[in-house]
């Protein structure tokens, strides 16, 4: 089919001529629009021999899977906490501690994450890890007042909120004989021998699981009680002024101990020797540690 304007007259100077239906010859033509009644030759492929590929080279290739795309956190800055949770706290006070410091311990790993840099989810991330009938109904109360802090619009970011969740734990959970056992283990605590490090480890532990500041005067007191007496000696005599902290006591009696060791492996060591006297007679008191 053409438009009007393409097609050519039937009287033309081109040479092309046309039948009309009156003529004899129209009923043997075949209008042009119609395909061949005759199907096509077949084509005849000949086959070929095998091509000679001894000179091309030949180059590998592998195929491996499209990276992962990497999704942007979509929850505000929040991520997969990694490392191992604390385990569940089911309401057993001489397990309360332990539990506080496990989660001190998944807190560290996580540090930040915004489970743990928002103190509102930290909370809430931390009452995740109660379950048990001893533990159930406070855990409940302290949700309902996680939420109503939320609502009379107490910021998410407010430190206070942590502060005030582990001062409450602390005092429902504390294990109060778990503490009278570390005071009594604490007077009893003597340095034994030359051992200063561990005389230092379990003092702090025991500090630590009474409840006491380090920074308390009785403290300082009860490490010095512990220490070598020869050993207080030589700290006295050889600082000055004489150490005022918990943290400069340990300090300086390391160094003393230290020196005396070198002194004793030279064989530089001289023992002391005082004069005490005790009901009346006199005894040789020995400094030596």
């Amino acid at each position: 089919m053409t438009h009007l304007s393409d097609q050519i007259d039937n009287e033309n100077n081109f040479g092309l001529g046309h039948w009309s239906e009156t003529d004899t010859q129209y009923s043997d033509a075949r209008h042009m629009m119609h395909a061949p009644l005759t199907a096509p030759e077949p084509l005849n492929i000949a086959a070929t021999a095998p091509m000679d590929t001894s000179g091309l080279e030949y180059i590998g290739a592998t195929m491996s899977a499209p990276a992962p795309p990497v999704n942007p956190p979509s929850n505000g800055g929040s991520r997969a906490l990694s490392g191992v949770p604390p385990p569940i706290f089911n309401g057993d006070r001489d397990k309360s501690e332990l539990f506080l410091d496990k989660f001190m311990s998944y807190e560290i790993v996580n540090g930040d994450s915004r489970q743990f840099t928002t103190p509102f989810l930290k909370v809430a991330l931390c009452l995740s890890y109660m379950n048990g009938p001893k533990i159930d109904s406070w855990a409940r109360h302290r949700r309902l007042w996680l939420k109503a802090q939320k609502d009379s619009g107490v910021s998410m970011m407010d430190r206070s909120l942590w502060d005030d969740f582990e001062a409450d734990f602390r005092r429902a959970y504390a294990d109060q004989d778990a503490k009278l056992t570390a005071y009594q283990k604490l007077n009893e605590l003597r340095m034994h021998g030359s051992d200063i490090d561990s005389y230092v480890a379990e003092f702090d532990r025991l500090i630590d699981e009474a409840g006491y500041s380090r920074s308390d005067i009785g403290v300082l007191q009860k490490f010095k009680e512990g220490l070598q007496p020869s050993l207080v000696r030589e700290v006295l005599t050889h600082v000055t002024p004489a150490p005022a902290t918990l943290a400069a006591w340990k300090q300086k009696a390391r160094e003393r101990q230290t020196v005396y060791k070198e002194l004793k492996n030279a064989g530089l060591h001289q023992k002391c020797n005082a004069p005490t006297a005790v009901k009346g007679q006199t005894l040789a008191k020995r400094f030596d540690y």
